[in-house]
């Protein structure tokens, strides 16, 4: 299926730092918890709003997406040096097995993240972390719009990543979205 090109209203959208409301650079820092030497994939990094927030902590940063022309418009915001686009489906990763120390999946779960979370363990390493920041199903109803059985609750996606090798560290709602850490086993 061929992957049509966004308008420039959902870019606006996505380049819009009004997102960090729903989850700041310094929350997901903090819930990364990276170490400088560290690996890190952005799943779902669209323009690469947040994988800006990642690239100041981090050796190297991917900027894993399934769509090339949301990297063209990340690039000209301009990238840091050690951020890496890689045009990629979630389920057939271009990373060695244990390549990388964290990944983040920020807003991007309840896209069918699920289906790929075992090729996500692959590329993880052990005790390597995972954090999901997502559209919570009981959330209070101001996301952006999209139908309500799309968004999963966070004992749903807790139950997924423990299926797929991971340990959760921490998982909590809040008002619009939930957060899960997991760390790979």
């Amino acid at each position: 299926m061929p992957v049509t090109p966004y308008d420039q209203e959902r870019i606006d959208e996505l380049t819009d730092p009004s997102a960090f409301r729903y989850c700041s650079g310094e929350e997901l820092r903090h819930f990364l918890a990276p170490e400088p030497h560290w690996r890190v994939a952005d799943f779902g990094s669209g323009t690469g709003l947040f994988t800006s927030e990642l690239a100041s902590v981090v050796e190297t940063i991917y900027a894993v997406d399934l769509r090339r022309d949301l990297h063209e418009v990340s690039r000209e915001h301009g990238i840091p040096e050690n951020v890496t686009p890689v045009v990629a489906d979630f389920a057939t990763l271009p990373f060695p097995d244990n390549h990388l120390d964290g990944g983040v999946s920020i807003r991007t779960y309840h896209h069918g993240f699920e289906s790929a979370l075992y090729e996500i363990a692959r590329v993880v390493r052990p005790g390597g972390r995972l954090v999901v920041v997502d559209w919570s199903a009981t959330g209070a109803g101001e996301r952006d719009g999209r139908e309500d059985e799309e968004y999963l609750n966070l004992a749903t996606v807790q139950a997924q990543l423990l299926e797929a090798d991971f340990r959760i560290v921490e998982a909590h709602e809040r008002r619009e979205t939930f957060v899960v850490i997991g760390r790979r086993r």
